[in-house]
């Protein structure tokens, strides 16, 4: 595996939640393909030291893309943009609302069922208007990239819904939160091309 390549896998992951197995397995094949005084084999050299302890060192692999920006894609620079994209910005009325009804849920639960139906509909309608053509999602230019990623927040709500819908409130509101940070991302690059 390519340094790069491990980046837009690494961009694509939850670090508190991947396998720490899988990831040694991806930093040693990175390593592989790496000569030794190239500076980034001794950035994941130290993360493969640290993965052998038994330790995921977090903030390392979050500071890749930062100490090596030459290697990231733009699905990489968008999914970073993402992550980094501030509370202000995805916590929308929808996550509010959300919030609410998962926080009253003891007390009534309709207005939970209430909202998934009524978010369900939004999003049926959403996807009805901006759902991209198959053609329009391979290929790496921005247009596609992005397309990928519409796709990405949509999925990820509708697996919101039903993940709060079967009981799971944290791993829903998880998921809703991750689309909408995607959704913030990509409405930003009319604002700031990446």
């Amino acid at each position: 595996m390519k340094f790069p390549e491990f980046l837009d896998w690494l961009a694509r992951q939850e670090l508190q939640r991947v396998d720490s197995e899988e990831l040694l397995d991806k930093v040693t094949l990175v390593l592989e393909t790496l000569q030794e005084n190239d500076p980034r084999y001794a950035w994941m050299a130290v993360i493969e030291d640290k993965l052998l302890d038994g330790v995921v060192p977090t903030e390392r692999l979050e500071g890749l893309p930062d100490r090596f920006p030459g290697d990231r894609s733009l699905e990489n620079r968008l999914r970073q943009r993402a992550r980094q994209a501030h509370v202000k910005q995805w916590e929308t009325e929808s996550i509010q609302r959300l919030r609410s009804c998962l926080d009253g849920w003891k007390e009534d639960p309709t207005p939970l069922s209430g909202y998934l139906q009524w978010m369900e509909s939004q999003l049926k309608q959403f996807w009805k208007e901006n759902e991209p053509a198959p053609a329009e999602l391979e290929g790496e230019e921005i247009d596609k990239v992005a397309a990928r990623l519409l796709r990405e927040a949509y999925q990820d709500w509708r697996t919101a819904l039903k993940t709060v819908g079967a009981g799971d409130f944290e791993e829903g509101l998880n998921l809703a939160i991750r689309a909408n940070k995607l959704l913030v991302a990509l409405h930003d690059l009319d604002e700031r091309p990446i």
